[in-house]
C-alpha cells in the first residue's frame, strides 16, 4: 500500500509540473512594437528595446518595427540617440500577440563649450607657428630677392623706353630748349656761363675778333613794307 501511495504522489507531481509548464508556455507573448518620433511620427530605425528583468533585447528595423518575446507584466525600456528613454509595461491580461506604438520624445540638451587645442600651451603654439614652413617658401624667397630696390633700379635702366616715354622725353627736351633759349643772350648770365667763356677764348685763338666782314651785315637795311608778291619774288632769287 505504501508503494502504491508513493507512486500515486509521484504521478500527481508529474502531472502538475506538466500542467504548469504548459501554462508557462501559453503565457509567452509576442511583443510587436513600432518605434516612432512623437514630433512628426517618423520611424526610428535601430532603436534598442530592452527587457531589464530578462537581460535581453532587440533592435528595430528601418521602419522602426521590432518583434520580441516577453511575458505579461514585463517592463520594457526603449532607448534612442537624441531621445528620452521610454518605459512600457506589458499588460498581464493580453493575448499571444501584443502590438503597441511607442512614441519617443526628443531630448534637447545644450552641451558645454569644448575648446580643442593641438598644443599644450600658447607659448608652444607660438613656437610652432614661427617655425612653420610654407610649401612655396622657395618661390617666396626668389620673389623677395627679385623685388629688391637695387635690382629694380637695374631692371629699369636696362629696359628700353616705349612710345609714350619717348614722346614725353622729346617734349621735355623741347620745353627745356625753349626755356633756355635766351640763357646766353643775357650779359649777366654770359659772364657766369663756362661754355660762353670757352667759345670766347676759341674765337680769340681763331682771330674772329679781327675780322671786318661782320660790319657788312649792318649795312643791309630791312624792308619796312613788303607785299606778298615781292616776298615771293625775293624767295625765288
Amino acid at each position: 500500500m505504501l508503494r502504491k501511495g508513493l507512486l500515486l504522489v509521484f504521478i500527481l507531481c508529474l502531472f502538475t509540473s506538466a500542467k504548469l509548464f504548459a501554462q508557462g508556455q501559453d503565457k509567452t507573448v509576442l511583443f510587436n512594437a513600432r518605434i516612432v518620433s512623437a514630433t512628426n511620427s517618423e520611424y526610428l530605425p535601430l532603436a534598442y528595446v530592452y527587457i531589464p528583468a530578462a537581460g535581453r533585447g532587440a533592435l528595430s528595423d528601418n521602419f522602426g518595427a521590432v518583434d520580441l518575446y516577453v511575458f505579461p507584466g514585463d517592463s520594457v525600456v526603449v532607448t534612442y540617440v537624441g531621445y528620452k528613454p521610454q518605459y512600457y509595461m506589458i499588460p498581464r491580461s493580453t493575448g499571444q500577440v501584443h502590438q503597441a506604438i511607442i512614441e519617443m520624445i526628443e531630448d534637447a540638451r545644450m552641451l558645454t563649450e569644448v575648446k580643442v587645442f593641438p598644443h599644450a600651451s600658447e607659448e608652444e603654439f607660438k613656437k610652432a607657428f614661427l617655425n612653420l614652413r610654407l610649401r612655396d617658401e622657395k618661390q617666396r624667397e626668389v620673389l623677395a630677392r627679385n623685388l629688391e630696390q637695387s635690382k629694380l633700379n637695374v631692371f629699369a635702366l636696362q629696359a628700353g623706353l616705349g612710345a609714350n616715354s619717348n614722346f614725353r622725353n622729346f617734349s621735355d627736351m623741347m620745353i627745356s630748349g625753349q626755356a633756355n633759349k635766351s640763357f646766353v643772350s643775357s650779359p649777366m648770365l654770359t659772364l657766369t656761363n663756362p661754355f660762353a667763356w670757352m667759345s670766347f677764348i676759341k674765337s680769340i685763338k681763331n682771330g674772329d675778333l679781327k675780322r671786318k666782314d661782320w660790319k657788312e651785315a649792318y649795312k643791309i637795311q630791312p624792308k619796312q613794307v613788303v607785299s606778298p608778291q615781292q616776298f615771293m619774288q625775293d624767295l625765288r632769287r
